[in-house]
């Protein structure tokens, strides 16, 4: 049986040989993704970034079903650590963050979509909305579509939740990174 330290060598090796044999890009990207089905992601950690230019741009609603996906694998990696108390007492936030994850890749417009995705855990700030406005009651896809307008309607959470770097403005990037001087 082959072990697992054998099985990464071999594909180091096999990976390293495609890289160094096919020249063309477009070729390296129809091998690497196309034929194998590396993303982007897994191209990124073998520090090839110049094939971003053949992945199609993926829509405002991909991009945020995906972080949401990666925001609610971090909650219940958070959740697993808890002790069975703090849970129960946490279960108000708990059906928030679920219902959001559920509700929001079907309710958001692609404009909501994209005003999300400018904050580092959308599903932070969707929950917290549904949590203020309704409690843990049962969801109605209207209410969803308030409290998205809600968010985006008074960008309050702008100054509540971090953002993404690109969305700071340049006055809080100075005050977040000051320059040393001598």
């Amino acid at each position: 049986m082959m072990t697992q330290e054998r099985k990464d060598q071999l594909y180091e090796g096999m990976f390293g040989w495609i890289c160094e044999h096919i020249h063309d890009p477009q070729d390296l990207y129809i091998t690497l993704h196309k034929h194998f089905g590396m993303s982007k992601e897994e191209l990124h950690d073998h520090c090839i970034e110049s094939l971003d230019e053949f992945f199609p741009e993926e829509d405002a609603k991909t991009r945020l079903s995906q972080k949401l996906k990666d925001c609610f694998e971090q909650y219940k990696t958070e959740w697993l650590r808890k002790r069975p108390d703090a849970l129960i007492e946490d279960a108000e936030e708990i059906a928030s963050v679920q219902r959001m994850f559920k509700e929001l890749p079907n309710a958001v417009t692609d404009e909501d979509a994209a005003y999300l995705l400018r904050f580092k855990n959308p599903l932070e700030v969707a929950s917290d909305y549904w949590t203020r406005m309704n409690g843990s009651g049962s969801v109605v896809d209207d209410e969803v579509t308030h409290i998205l307008w809600e968010i985006r309607d008074r960008q309050a959470a702008e100054a509540d939740y971090e953002m993404e770097p690109e969305y700071y403005s340049p006055i809080e990037q100075k005050c977040q990174s000051p320059e040393l001087s001598m």
